[in-house]
């Protein structure tokens, strides 16, 4: 059964008019509590990553060239500093740190990778630099080594990055889940207002309904309070207390509670059912999508009387996530055969991933919604989904990242994100700077509702062109079949 042949435009219009976005917790972006850091222990927490790096990357990189690239950070942090090469030195191959212009101290380069000989040097670099420099002697540690961990990454793509301690805990905390009592909040107004709560959570559980606000936490006035420190203190360990002032939408007087933190999953899927279509809305890939996806699926049958008449995959301004769950929610949909392979250098990036043969909707028509902001995870969907001819791709050019990163978690509680693979369709090209094209381009229609119901009337009308092969074009075809299709990054 075609998709063309049974969901109409009006359908899917309507659908996507009435669909709502979700808004989702920035943790990236926030800064959490200090925490203590472990000290280098003579450069053991450079060597840890210099290590990580040299082992996991996706191209062949020298110990060399990773600390030379840290050590040069060390400028960011004090303009008069410098790390430099040998010129003016009594030893040879040795490296330069110069202060104002004046040589300060010079090193002895190690073998080009060893990991442990150029941690120990980094090391000491560091050291000698707080030794000449006021500015950086006056600065916490764990920020000094932050800034030669970060340079470390900066000399691969851009994608890999270092994430220090605080900022690691909050990404790991949207993967995988956290301590928490489950609730979204706006802090508009300088009042911590509810604007979700998590299905099951403690704060459900409670009587917490969206709008009410939380005016204390453990005591402490969230009034005036950064919103990274709410945020904290309202996670914890599962299973521990957490006192919380709640103001319900139209009271005057707050009530107490004491809630028991459960775990929490941040929700990245919004369902809404239109004319017998089911429109979800991902906005990230994370330890719950394909499950609420499967879930919502269910729903949706039950709500149409098991005549449902084709879903939609909402994957604008998806960044993307997790491997694992973009596979997962692939499978869904496909009854058998590849869905995504990855190619790296390290032996364990060599993986397939095929359908295990029990999708739920292996034959509903399926129409995803991509454009410029379209990353990652949800390209591999899509991809997935347009290469095995399970669905009508509409909308502008994805972003084009076709790598997968591994997070490599360090002594000091931070993380290197490390690009060790490239993403291969089911039909063989890479996703890599190339993105998924759509099947039906509305680039030149707005990038709403609007946009979408019209490109998909040339759908049904049969006006719109045949979608061209991927599979085989060399990189100047990619670039006409994109520019024919320029990515659009509206979010919806």
């Amino acid at each position: 059964m075609s998709v063309r042949a049974s969901v109409s435009s009006r359908q899917i219009g309507a659908a996507a008019r009435a669909g709502v976005a979700i808004w989702l917790l920035a943790l990236a972006g926030c800064a959490g509590r200090d925490a203590p850091t472990a000290a280098s222990a003579d450069g053991a927490l450079f060597a840890r990553g210099l290590q990580d790096v040299s082992d996991y990357y996706i191209r062949p990189v020298t110990s060399r060239q990773l600390a030379l690239a840290g050590a040069a950070r060390l400028a960011r942090l004090d303009n008069k500093l410098a790390v430099g090469g040998s010129f003016g030195s009594p030893v040879a191959d040795a490296l330069t740190l110069s202060y104002e212009g004046r040589d300060v101290a010079f090193f002895r380069a190690p073998p080009d990778k060893d990991n442990r000989q150029w941690g120990a040097t980094i090391d000491k670099i560091v050291a000698t630099a707080k030794q000449a420099s006021p500015t950086l002697a006056a600065l916490p540690q764990e920020r000094i080594d932050g800034a030669v961990l970060a340079g470390m990454t900066r000399a691969l793509d851009p994608f890999s990055r270092y994430s220090p301690p605080d900022q690691a805990r909050d990404q790991r905390a949207a993967r995988d889940g956290f301590g928490g009592i489950g609730v979204t909040l706006d802090t508009a107004d300088d009042a911590y207002r509810v604007t979700a709560v998590t299905e099951h959570s403690p704060a459900e559980r409670a009587g917490i309904r969206p709008e009410d606000q939380i005016v204390a936490v453990d005591g402490v006035a969230t009034a005036g309070c950064p919103h990274h420190e709410v945020i904290h203190r309202l996670r914890g360990p599962i299973g521990s207390a957490v006192d919380v002032k709640i103001l319900a939408q139209g009271a005057t007087v707050p009530r107490d509670l004491v809630l028991h933190r459960g775990y929490v999953v941040l929700p990245t899927v919004t369902m809404s059912q239109h004319g017998g279509i089911a429109v979800f809305h991902i906005a990230s890939f994370n330890h719950s999508t394909a499950r609420r996806v499967a879930e919502g699926l269910a729903q949706a049958q039950r709500q149409a009387g098991g005549r449902l008449a084709g879903i939609v995959l909402d994957l604008r301004g998806d960044p993307g996530g997790l491997l694992d769950q973009a596979v997962a929610l692939t499978d869904l949909f496909i009854p058998k055969g590849p869905i995504v392979s990855t190619i790296g250098r390290h032996p364990a990036s060599f993986q397939r991933f095929a359908a295990a043969g029990d999708a739920v909707a292996p034959s509903l028509p399926i129409v995803v919604l991509v454009n410029g902001g379209s990353a990652s995870a949800s390209e591999i969907v899509a991809a997935a989904l347009q290469d095995r001819g399970r669905a009508v791709v509409v909308g502008s050019s994805s972003y084009g990242k076709g790598t997968v990163q591994t997070v490599l978690r360090l002594p000091n509680d931070g993380e290197f994100i490390v690009t060790w693979a490239g993403l291969v369709t089911p039909s063989g090209y890479l996703l890599q700077s190339h993105g998924v094209v759509p099947t039906l381009c509305t680039a030149a229609l707005p990038d709403d509702a609007g946009g979408i119901e019209a490109g998909l009337r040339q759908l049904t009308a049969g006006a719109a062109a045949a979608s061209p092969r991927r599979a085989g074009l060399d990189e100047a075809g990619w670039a006409a079949l994109r520019a024919g299709c320029p990515p659009r990054h509206t979010r919806p």
